[in-house]
C-alpha cells in the first residue's frame, strides 16, 4: 500500500521570530544556520559571496559528498539584493530538479520559461522582420524559469542553510587584512565587524578560499589583471516595465509571453522576460512562503494541492506582481548623434530610447508597456552597465579558487551567465572534495599544495577555454544580426543543433533527469557547445565575411548568400553524421526534422497555454490541472500538450511514465527475448551493429522497443531511423 504523504503546515516562525527579537535582515537570516549566528573560528572551506555561484558551488558540494567538509559562505549585504540575469535554460532546471524541486513548487515563486523566440528586424528596411522559435523542453519533463534574483538567491540561502552550509549575511571580508596561501587550515580569512549585528571581527581558519564575488572578482584581480577580447565590446541598458495581460497587439506574429523573447538588430539585441517580482515583501515572511514550499517538494505535494502564487501571498503577507524586464545589449562600437537629449536625462535612458526611435517595430512594441519607476529602490529605474565581457586569466592558486562571474563574463544573450557559468560551480564544488580529501593524505605542506595544484588543474584549463569560446558565440549571433536571413536561417539554428543535440550530451537520452554523480560532467560538456568543430567552423566563416563590414553599411547579399550556403553544406554534414539526431521538426519552426529550412511550416509543438482567469502561462499537463498563478481550474482538453507532428499513441504513453522518473532511476533494460533479436538483426547487419544498439536504446526512450526491432529485421532501418529522431 503507497504511503500518504502529510501536506506540511503553514508556518509563520520566521515572522514571529523577527518580530519577537525585533532583529534585521542579517539577523533572521543567520539565525537559520545549523552553526548558529556566530562565525567559525575554523572551516575547510570559506566563501566570498552569497550570490547565486556561491550558492550552487556550497549546495552542490554538499550534496556531492554530505558532510565530509564544513563550509561557511559569507555575504556583505544583509539579504539577497537585486541583481540582473533573470532567464535560464534547462541545465539550471535539471539542476533544481535533481534537488527535488520541480516546476509544481518553484513555478509559484518563479516565471515560467517555454522557449527562446527571436524577431531579427531589418534595419534597411524598416517594419519588415524575420523570426525563429524553439520549444524548452515538455513540461511532462521539466519546466523553465525565469526569475526574480533577490528570490532565487533567498531559495538557494535557505536549501544550503538545510543541506549544512552556514550563510552569513552581513558579514563583509576583509581582502586586504585576508592571508591566503597554500596548505591546509593555512588561510586566514578576516571578517570587518559586523554592520548589522555589532559582532566583533574575526579570522577563520581554513583549507580553501572560494572567490564568488562576481564581476567585482575580489580575490583573482589580485593575481592577474583583467583580459579584454580584440572587437567590440558590449554596453547593456535596461529597466522594468508593466506586464500585459492582452498580447494581441504585440506586433509580431508568433509573439507568446513564457519565452526569453529577443528583439534583434544590427547594433545589438534586446531581451524581453516576464517575471513575477515579490519586490516590497518582508524578508522573513518571505522565508516562512519558502520554507512552506521547499517542505511541500520534500513531501512531493502535488501541483493541485499547493496554494497558487496568489494565494501564497495573502497567507504570508507578501507583495506579488507580474513585470517585464527589457533591455538592451548593444555593441560599443555604435556611433550616437552628438546631442542625445532628446532622448532621456540618463545615459541608460537615452541609449534604449535612441534605438527604440530608430526601429518602428521596437517603438510599437514598447507602446504596450508602462515604465515602473524605481522598482528596487531609489535610483534603479533605468540602469547601465559597461563594456561586459572579460576574463579571469587566474582561476586559481595556493589555497583559492575563483567561480561564476569572478572567473569572467560574455554578454547576457542566450543566458551564460548562469547556466553556462555554473559549469565552474559545481565542476569547482566537486574538485574541491578530491583536492581537500588528497591534500590530507599528503606528507607536508608542500606535498598537500603539489597534491592540490594538480587536482586543480583540469579546471584551470576549462575555464581557459570557456570564456573565449562563448565570446566567438556572441560575436557569430551579431554578426547575424546584420541580416535577417542570417539570424533565421544560419546562427540560430546552429545554437539549437549544437545546445540541444551536442553529441554525447543529449539530455532526452537520460529523460531529462541528471543526478548529483553525473551533473558536472554533463555541465562542463554542454557550454552551449562552442567547441564542437561543425559549430566551430560556420562561427568563423561568418565572422570572417561580415565583421570587417562597416556597423553602418548592410550587409552585401552576396556575402549573405556565401554564409547561408556554406552553413547548409555544414549542416547536412552534420546532421548526415547521425551525431545530432533530435525531434528536430517539433522543436523548431520552419525546420523540418533534416533541419531542412521550410518558410511555410510554421507550426511546432505546443507545450504552454493562457490560464483563461489571469493570462498566467501555464505548462501543459494534464496533472496540473490548478493554475498556479491565480488558483483557477482548467478542463483536462485545456490542460493537453499538442504535439507537431503529432506522436504515436505509444509514443505518447511512454512520454507519460518517463516523466514520472525521479533523478537517478535508470530506464528499463531489454529482455531476453529482446535482446536475443537484437544480437540476430546486429548479425545480419554487422557494419550497423553499433548504430542498430543507439537506435535501441532511442528506442527504449520512446518505448516503442518492440517496432524498432521488427522494422529493422525486415530491413527498414532508415524507416525506423527518421521516425525515432
Amino acid at each position: 500500500m503507497a504511503i500518504t504523504k502529510a501536506t506540511p503546515t503553514i508556518k509563520h516562525t520566521f515572522a514571529e521570530r523577527a518580530a519577537e527579537n525585533k532583529w534585521n535582515n542579517a539577523q533572521i537570516l543567520n539565525s537559520n544556520n545549523v552553526g548558529g549566528s556566530e562565525i567559525p573560528e575554523k572551516s575547510d572551506v570559506v566563501v566570498a559571496g552569497g550570490g547565486i555561484h556561491g550558492l550552487i558551488y556550497s549546495i552542490q558540494s554538499q550534496k556531492h559528498k554530505p558532510g565530509k567538509l564544513s563550509m561557511t559562505l559569507l555575504e556583505k549585504n544583509d539579504k539577497p539584493g537585486y541583481k540582473i540575469g533573470e532567464s535560464t535554460l534547462p541545465l539550471f532546471s535539471l539542476w533544481c530538479k535533481m534537488l527535488g524541486l520541480t516546476g509544481e513548487y518553484l513555478l509559484r515563486i518563479f516565471g515560467l520559461k517555454d522557449g527562446l523566440v527571436f524577431e531579427f528586424l531589418d534595419r534597411e528596411n524598416q517594419g519588415e522582420y524575420t523570426d525563429w522559435a524553439t520549444n524548452g523542453p515538455p513540461g511532462l519533463f521539466l519546466s523553465g524559469f525565469q526569475m526574480e534574483r533577490p528570490m532565487s538567491e533567498l531559495l538557494f540561502t535557505l536549501v544550503a542553510q538545510r543541506a549544512g552550509v552556514n550563510v552569513y549575511h552581513g558579514k563583509q571580508v576583509d581582502f586586504q587584512a585576508t592571508k591566503v596561501q597554500g596548505g591546509l587550515e593555512s588561510n586566514k580569512v578576516e571578517v570587518a565587524k559586523g554592520k548589522f549585528d555589532n559582532q566583533p571581527a574575526k579570522s577563520i581558519d581554513s583549507s580553501l578560499f572560494v572567490d564568488a564575488t562576481g564581476r567585482f572578482r575580489q580575490l583573482s584581480s589580485k593575481h592577474a589583471p583583467i583580459k579584454r577580447f580584440e572587437g567590440w565590446n558590449y554596453d547593456a541598458t535596461w529597466a522594468y516595465f508593466t506586464c500585459p495581460k492582452d498580447e494581441s497587439k504585440i506586433p509580431f506574429k508568433h509573439w507568446e509571453g513564457p519565452n526569453t523573447n529577443h528583439l534583434c538588430f544590427p547594433e545589438g539585441w534586446a531581451w524581453v522576460i516576464r517575471i513575477p517580482s515579490w519586490e516590497g515583501s518582508p524578508t522573513a515572511n518571505l522565508m516562512d512562503m519558502l520554507t512552506y514550499l521547499l517542505d511541500c517538494a520534500e513531501a512531493e505535494i502535488p501541483n493541485d494541492e499547493i496554494p497558487s502564487s496568489e494565494e501564497l501571498a495573502e497567507i504570508f503577507g507578501l507583495k506579488f506582481q507580474w513585470v517585464t524586464s527589457i533591455g538592451m545589449a548593444l555593441r560599443n562600437d555604435v556611433k550616437y548623434p552628438e546631442d542625445m537629449s532628446p532622448y532621456g536625462t540618463k545615459e541608460a535612458e537615452r541609449k534604449f530610447n535612441y534605438f527604440k526611435e530608430k526601429y518602428v517595430l521596437i517603438k510599437e512594441f514598447m507602446s504596450n508597456f508602462e515604465l515602473i519607476e524605481d522598482l528596487y529602490g531609489p535610483g534603479t529605474t533605468w540602469i547601465i552597465r559597461k563594456s561586459l565581457t572579460y576574463q579571469s586569466p587566474v582561476v586559481s592558486g595556493p589555497g583559492w579558487m575563483a567561480i561564476g562571474d569572478a572567473c569572467g563574463f560574455t554578454n547576457p544573450f542566450l543566458s551564460p551567465g548562469i547556466t553556462a557559468a555554473m559549469a565552474t560551480s559545481v565542476y569547482a564544488a566537486e574538485l574541491t572534495h578530491t583536492a581537500i580529501e588528497e591534500a590530507r593524505e599528503a606528507k607536508d605542506k608542500e606535498a598537500a599544495e603539489a597534491s592540490f595544484r594538480k587536482t586543480i588543474a583540469p579546471y584551470d584549463d576549462f575555464n581557459k577555454g570557456l570564456i573565449p569560446a562563448l565570446n566567438q558565440m556572441n560575436k557569430f549571433n551579431y554578426c547575424c544580426f546584420r541580416h535577417p536571413r542570417l539570424g533565421q536561417e544560419v546562427s540560430l539554428i546552429w545554437q539549437a543543433l549544437i545546445g540541444v543535440g551536442t553529441p554525447g550530451w543529449q539530455l532526452i537520452r537520460e529523460n531529462y533527469n541528471l543526478t548529483i554523480e553525473n551533473y558536472a560532467q554533463y555541465s562542463v560538456n554542454w557550454a552551449w557547445g562552442t567547441w564542437v568543430p561543425e559549430y566551430d567552423a560556420v562561427s568563423k566563416k561568418a565572422i570572417e565575411l561580415i565583421a570587417p563590414i562597416p556597423l553602418d553599411q548592410p550587409v552585401p547579399e552576396s556575402v549573405v548568400q556565401e554564409v547561408v550556403d556554406f552553413s547548409n553544406a555544414m549542416k547536412k554534414q552534420a546532421v548526415d553524421s547521425n551525431k545530432f539526431n533530435f525531434r528536430w521538426d517539433g522543436l523548431l519552426r520552419y525546420f523540418d526534422l533534416y533541419l531542412n529550412f521550410d518558410k511555410s511550416k510554421e507550426t511546432k509543438d505546443k507545450f504552454v497555454k493562457q490560464c483563461a482567469h489571469c493570462s498566467s502561462w501555464l505548462v501543459l499537463r494534464t496533472d496540473w490541472l490548478k493554475c498556479y498563478s491565480c488558483g483557477k481550474t482548467r478542463s483536462v482538453e485545456e490542460a493537453s500538450i499538442t504535439w507537431n507532428p503529432p506522436l504515436a499513441n505509444e509514443e505518447v504513453k511512454f512520454l507519460v511514465a518517463a516523466a514520472d522518473a525521479k533523478p537517478g532511476v535508470a530506464m528499463p533494460e531489454m529482455d531476453g527475448s529482446k535482446k536475443e533479436k537484437l544480437m540476430l538483426t546486429a548479425a545480419v547487419f554487422p557494419a550497423l551493429s553499433e548504430e542498430v544498439c543507439r537506435w535501441y536504446e532511442c528506442a527504449l526512450i520512446l518505448g516503442v522497443d518492440e517496432m524498432f526491432v521488427d522494422r529493422l529485421a525486415k530491413g527498414n532501418f532508415l524507416d525506423v531511423s527518421m521516425r525515432l529522431d
